[in-house]
């Protein structure tokens, strides 16, 4: 099937480009003639994949993981958007997506049909602006803002399946994706007071929605009870933003504030009514009565939190006139203030007088607390407001010429324990399973905590309707019920790491305790992370625009330390470059070659003299742990004819932990997973390419690829029979003494892939 789809795609898709290439100055015509008489416009994107993914390891002698090791994923999309203009001032627009998966062609029901993208858009006169439906925006890092991760000079060979990955979620770079309302108004005044810009927002970001607690759609962690496993929502939640620019002295200068209001509608909380069982425990057994239950009962507490943001900066080169000075400076500060609903015990007048739960505990004064008829704890409930505060600013300082430029770009930010703002916090990047992700069964949920993650696979693959297999083959009802795991319900869903998502601050909470460290190590959620401070230094050189070379460092500390901890440190330092030696010798093509190297780090000094909380007694440990992983990037890629190629690329990242963080790490996210403690970890991915391309974002490319990976865990910490990260076939290292102080696993994903990607 994969060699008949391969075929079918080169032949069809070399056709279909040929006849482009031939006809293109026709086409164009036509879609001018459209655009002039009929009011239409039409452009879109069609992507298919053909891909398949064969897992190896020679560790399961005896057969115990009994899943398949083989998965394909064939499928193609088709998004077609048409802007349809019935007046000059008026704009519909709306994006058709068809969706095929190839190995269920000709079942009617695999089809899908969907409009994504929706919205009516106008102008009135030359200043004002309108839409309404759905939207892209972003003001700042600190206000609205998508975070994304950043990989220095990734090859191309890689670049271009994220591409694919994130146009398939619909991103558009650092663009918040909303709908709603978003008013706009721009007028130029003169050459003292240049332009000024006011906006306004009105936006659902949520929705009241109920979601199958079990399965791997529209949940973080299935089948779990922690805040934020779900993305379930019990309202609807609305973000409602003003937001006023001043570009004074020819736009040289910039003066901005935002105001943002991000809240649930309380009014639309909405009940929905599930299984359970005589125990008061969620069921999937259908015998058991149906009680009411909250849509999401694990995140109780509406969210009302109010930004104010305000913005300077100016470009002095620019108020000079100097055209080869590079020197600009932008400052940002934010304010959050975050209404939060508390419950704590009631205590009588005593010894304790009133206080926490935390203050009984550690007392021990039972006469003080106060007690309910049927004996249980009396609780009472608070209400204050967290406010929190935020400072990032940019120096840009350089110079250029026609020839070669250096800059130097310095980052400094100040976020303190209190700051949110999900808006700007919520990231891009949610590292989840991809290929073969039958084969890890229960744990697959766990993200980078599951025994066969690697950061390149939740990188760079994405299968847009996945069907896993059931572990159970019976019919019966019992056999459907044997055949789910707790990671999933034996039911399609959509296998992407990318997101257009606005999470809540529980579900960012876990995000950051599932957070891929080899990425989203220093600053999970980009320049708006919370309790960070410290800075950053890039500099880059260039040659024309067939040269170029960076170095960067940064080092950044906890605001507040966690409990329990000292100071909390992170620091990064690496470097790369790219060059096109065909254009510097003065041929056409390219020949592009680059890479790079980045070192992350995070140190962690215990304080053995504080209460830990998740214990209660204090910290045995002291010292430092230390966490650490290299990223390491080599990429080719050459043109031996007018639009034959070829692309190669290299991946390896290196993580390491020392006897301290092995130990911290048996702890530090309990309530998501008990896990292994990784002593060291080895990703290496290569891959090699023929492509055709048409243009940057159109190409055909075949592609061979390996992937593998050697952990080692230690595993006398107490902790191997329970942790998810371990295989099942790991207990054949399990000797008669018991556990070995280390396991180490291997195993390898070999890719075959065939891709089209042509946007019009």
């Amino acid at each position: 099937m994969i060699t008949r789809t391969l075929t079918a795609l080169a032949l069809s898709s070399g056709l279909a480009a040929a006849s482009v290439a031939d006809n293109q100055e026709a086409i164009e015509s036509k879609v001018d003639s459209a655009n002039a008489h009929r009011g239409l416009e039409v452009t879109g994107a069609v992507r298919g994949v053909a891909q398949a993914s064969y897992f190896n390891t020679d560790q399961d002698t005896y057969g115990k993981n009994i899943m398949p090791d083989v998965e394909r994923n064939e499928f193609v999309n088709a998004d077609f958007n048409f802007g349809f203009r019935p007046w000059e001032s008026v704009r519909a627009n709306a994006m058709l997506r068809l969706y095929a998966g190839m190995q269920d062609y000709f079942a009617s029901a695999a089809k899908i049909i969907e409009v994504p993208w929706l919205n009516v858009e106008g102008q009135i006169g030359n200043n004002f602006y309108w839409v309404v439906g759905d939207f892209r925006q972003q003001y700042s890092p600190l206000t609205l803002f998508a975070p994304d991760v950043d990989i220095m000079y990734e090859p191309t060979v890689f670049a271009r399946k994220r591409h694919m990955a994130e146009k398939q979620q619909l991103l558009e770079g650092n663009q918040r994706n909303l709908q709603g309302i978003n008013l706009q108004f721009r007028a130029d005044l003169n050459d003292i007071f240049g332009q000024v810009r006011a906006e306004g927002i009105f936006a659902r970001v949520n929705r009241a929605q109920a979601i199958d607690l079990s399965g791997a759609e529209g949940n973080i962690l299935p089948n779990d009870s922690v805040p934020g496993a779900t993305q379930a929502s019990n309202t609807d939640k609305f973000l409602l933003a003003g937001n006023l620019e001043l570009l004074p002295l020819k736009k040289n200068a910039y003066l901005g504030g935002t105001m943002m209001y991000i809240f649930d509608n309380e009014d639309s909380y909405t009940y929905t009514y599930r299984h359970f069982n005589d125990e008061g425990e969620l069921s999937i057994n259908v015998d058991d009565p149906y009680m009411i239950d909250d849509i999401n009962p694990f995140e109780l507490q509406p969210q009302k939190t109010f930004i104010l943001a305000g913005r300077v900066g100016g470009d002095v080169a620019g108020m000079l006139g100097n055209k080869n000075l590079i020197l600009d400076a932008t400052a940002e500060l934010a304010m959050s203030m975050d209404k939060v609903k508390t419950m704590s015990y009631v205590f009588e007048d005593g010894d304790n007088g009133t206080g926490t739960a935390a203050d009984y505990d550690l007392d021990g004064d039972l006469e003080s607390l106060v007690l309910n008829p049927d004996g249980t704890p009396s609780m009472k409930e608070t209400s204050e407001t967290n406010n929190g505060l935020a400072l990032n600013a940019t120096l840009n300082v350089g110079y250029k010429t026609d020839s070669w430029g250096v800059r130097l770009i310095g980052d400094v930010i100040f976020n303190d324990s209190l700051w949110t703002n999900n808006l700007a916090q919520s990231p891009k990047f949610f590292a989840q399973r991809v290929l073969n992700s039958d084969y890890d069964g229960n744990t697959v949920k766990y993200g980078v905590n599951s025994p066969l993650y690697t950061t390149f696979d939740a990188l760079y693959n994405f299968a847009p309707k996945f069907a896993p297999v059931a572990v159970s083959l019976k019919t019966d009802d019992n056999g459907f019920k044997a055949g789910q795991t707790d990671s999933y319900n034996a039911a399609p869903y959509n296998k992407n790491s990318w997101t257009a998502n606005v999470y809540s601050k529980a579900q960012i909470a876990l995000l950051q305790a599932m957070a891929d460290p080899a990425l989203q190590l220093v600053l999970p959620n980009g320049k708006a992370s919370a309790n960070r401070e410290g800075g950053r230094a890039n500099l880059v050189f260039n040659v024309g625009d067939w040269f170029e070379a960076q170095g960067l460092f940064s080092i950044y500390t906890q605001v507040a330390p966690l409990y329990g901890f000292g100071d909390v440190s992170y620091m990064e330092f690496g470097g790369g470059l790219k060059a096109d030696v065909f254009k510097v010798l003065g041929f056409k093509k390219p020949l592009e070659i680059s890479g790079s190297y980045k070192h992350s780090e995070r140190t962690m000094e215990f304080d053995p003299t504080v209460i830990s909380p998740l214990t209660g007694y204090t910290a045995p440990m002291d010292g430092k742990a230390e966490f650490k992983t290299d990223f390491i990037n080599a990429g080719l890629y050459v043109q031996y004819l007018p639009r034959l190629g070829i692309t190669a690329g290299f991946q390896m990242i290196n993580m390491e932990l020392n006897d301290k963080q092995q130990q911290q790490s048996l702890v530090d996210y309990g309530a998501v997973a008990v896990t292994a403690p990784l002593v060291k970890g080895t990703q290496m991915q290569w891959m090699v390419g023929l492509d055709y391309t048409l243009e940057k974002n159109a190409w055909l490319s075949l592609n061979f690829g390996m992937v593998t990976v050697e952990n080692t865990y230690n595993t006398a910490l107490g902790t191997a029979d329970a942790a998810v990260n371990l295989p099942v076939y790991a207990e054949n290292e399990k000797g008669e003494a018991g556990w070995p102080a280390e396991f180490t696993s291997k195993f390898s994903q070999t890719i075959v892939e065939a891709s089209i990607n042509v946007e019009f």
